[in-house]
């Protein structure tokens, strides 16, 4: 299905949403207001255009930059907050899944 213009515009829109807002807690219902589309519309596109569901590209998006912060002098907590975790057991739940370990555990390999 090729893209319009405004399509790309809306998509385009809803990921500089995401992209900087990585700790806001999101809905489609919100992200396709400010984009400027329809929710289903935005959910099949997103996908389409990005490679990725929308709350896929949005965890993705987080655990790249937990993984690049994590080798720096923030605690697990800091980054979890940044990150848009409210509990630290999502987080490392979450870390894990993406990197293979835990977050402890990944810092203390980043730093031997």
């Amino acid at each position: 299905m090729p893209f319009s213009e405004y399509d790309i515009e809306c998509l385009e829109k809803a990921k500089g949403l995401i992209d900087a807002n990585i700790s806001m807690h999101f809905t489609i219902a919100y992200l396709a207001e400010q984009a400027g589309m329809g929710e289903t519309k935005l959910k099949l596109l997103f996908k389409q255009y990005f490679g990725n569901a929308v709350f896929t590209y949005l965890r993705n998006k987080r655990m790249i930059i937990a993984g690049e912060l994590i080798g720096g002098k923030k605690t697990i907590k800091e980054i979890a907050r940044i990150t848009g975790f409210k509990h630290v057991t999502n987080f490392s739940t979450a870390f894990t899944t993406y990197y293979g370990m835990a977050p402890g555990k990944y810092r203390k390999q980043l730093l031997q």
